[in-house]
């Protein structure tokens, strides 16, 4: 017969689906009316930015943009080095079985390669290959049968940790900074490239707020305004702090947050002196925070009443806890050494860094990740008739994480990011190049949970004989106390007192118990 049970509803994240992917892009650009003739490409950089991500049935749909900014010197038998922006458009569908429209879903991107070639005095072929990876979260709710004592039940208790959502919310940061050249640094004349970073990122749960502060590094590469083409370096820090509120949250809450710059731009005024010294920043920063807390709920994992016929509903849950976060920093020294056909260096540039993660493997509490720090160094040449030139160099690095607990079976994912880098010259063949970098790992481990969902007693209204009865049972490997009252019908109160056990927890495969069981 059914009987009304005390419910609760349990609220579980679970994976809705993971996918991996590469898109292919292949375009050609061409040089402005307003630019000189190619001769050589020196450098090019990519920076994705995805505009549209839409979870369907079955699929997402992405787009955005390969935005590009090339450095090239021109044809001309001049020294100077020129600049051109370009992008190329990204349209993709990711397939995921299960995964709809209501799943929120998180991309995660990669510039794994960037080729760019020269096709004519005006013509670039790009090659570009993007490293895609979807991940979809979907909202699963339970109603559970609540464990309470009485109604001639026994209830097998369990422990279910939960993490519970607390927030999913973004938000922008803004910072406009005012940066004035001294009078030692070259007046700017035009802006080459431009590269925004974010460094020591602090992120700090508070009551109702999230606290973020961080340091933005701005690097420029530009030419001077008397029109030498002369190529100058500057770099800036500007610090930046700010609150994202969010209701629910307080100090023990776990976060995730990932800041991105999603906008940027620099804007050359004058200075007191007429100069053109002072660069206007506005940088805005893009938010994404997920905020959840950790707790533990008793939960029915098992049933049945003793002198009764019962029917137990369960309901098997797979859902994701988190092991552990941690962060990691350490630096890179390496020597780079140019080959026979580079030009000898006279004077340090600018150095440009790009961090790929190539494996994450983890066993006994140790995470081990291994990656390629890909530099490129703008450099000053010794010979007259080439007066930039640029190196092009990997380093492999391999770096161990301690976390408590975590395991091979345990997925984990890992953000890297570059503090600092920086390059030194030793000879006219030979440098020393440092580099910070930031690895923060997050472990999460897959739990499986029986959840009792209802309870039907049969034939509960009707009297019952009941015969006493005795047998001696020997304990098997993986028997517990409650499988054999179970088994037999009776209570674990009752064979604790026949056997007069005080330690539940402590019978073992052999001993012999006697059972006063309950027979129909």
């Amino acid at each position: 017969m059914p009987m009304e049970w005390e419910r609760e509803e349990i609220i579980l994240k679970q994976q809705g689906g993971k996918q991996s992917s590469q898109i292919l892009l292949e375009g050609d650009i061409i040089a402005p009316d307003s630019k000189p003739d190619v001769n050589e490409v020196l450098s090019c950089h990519g920076k994705i930015r995805m505009k549209d991500v839409r979870a369907g049935e079955d699929r997402i749909n992405l787009s955005g943009d390969l935005e590009l900014n090339i450095l090239y010197t021109s044809d001309k038998g001049e020294d100077a080095v020129y600049a051109m922006t370009a992008s190329l458009p990204i349209e993709d569908v990711i397939n995921m079985d299960g995964l709809d429209k209501d799943m929120q879903v998180k991309i995660r991107t990669v510039l794994e390669h960037l080729d760019c070639q020269v096709i004519n005095d005006r013509k670039l072929g790009v090659k570009a290959v993007i490293g895609l990876t979807a991940a979809a979260d979907r909202v699963h709710k339970v109603d559970v049968v609540v464990p309470l004592n009485g109604n001639g039940m026994a209830f097998l208790d369990g422990k279910l940790r939960l993490e519970e959502a607390v927030t999913e919310k973004k938000d922008r940061f803004t910072i406009k900074e005012e940066v004035t050249l001294p009078q030692t640094a070259a007046a700017v004349g035009e802006i080459l490239s431009s590269e925004f970073y974010l460094a020591d990122q602090e992120i700090r749960p508070m009551d109702g707020k999230v606290m973020v502060r961080s340091n933005l590094i701005m690097d420029i590469l530009y030419t001077d305004d008397q029109g030498s083409g002369t190529v100058h370096v500057w770099s800036e820090k500007i610090p930046f702090s700010g609150y994202l509120e969010a209701d629910g949250i307080t100090p023990k809450s776990m976060i995730e947050m990932d800041l991105d710059i999603s906008d940027a731009s620099i804007k050359t005024a004058l200075d007191d002196d007429g100069e053109p010294r002072v660069l206007d920043v506005d940088v805005t920063i893009l938010g994404e925070l997920s905020a959840w807390d950790v707790s533990e709920k008793d939960v029915v994992t098992d049933a049945y009443a003793p002198g009764m016929e019962t029917e137990v509903m369960q309901e098997t849950v797979t859902y994701p806890i988190s092991i552990g976060r941690t962060k990691n920093q350490f630096s890179l020294k390496e020597k780079i050494t140019l080959d026979k056909n580079e030009r000898p260096m006279l004077q340090a540039g600018k150095c440009w860094g790009t961090l790929l993660i190539q494996d994450v493997t983890a066993e006994n509490d140790m995470i081990e990740v291994e990656g390629v720090l890909t530099v490129e160094i703008l450099y000053f040449c010794q010979e007259d008739d080439h007066a930039v030139c640029m190196v092009k160099k990997g380093i492999p690095f391999s770096q161990k994480i301690e976390m408590k607990g975590v395991a091979a079976e345990d997925e984990i994912k890992v953000k890297e990011n570059l503090e600092e880098i920086d390059f030194q010259i030793l000879s006219d063949k030979e440098g020393e190049l440092f580099a910070s970098i930031m690895l923060e790992a997050d472990a999460k481990r897959l739990e499986t949970a029986q959840l009792v969902t209802d309870i039907r007693l049969k034939d509960a209204e009707k009297s019952q004989r009941h015969l006493a009865g005795a047998v001696i049972y020997k304990v098997q490997p993986g028997d517990s106390l409650w499988k054999i009252a179970k088994r037999f019908d009776t209570t674990i109160e009752r064979i604790l007192m026949v056997n007069d056990i005080e330690d539940p927890n402590k019978i073992y495969p052999g001993q012999k118990i006697l059972i006063i069981k309950m027979i129909r």
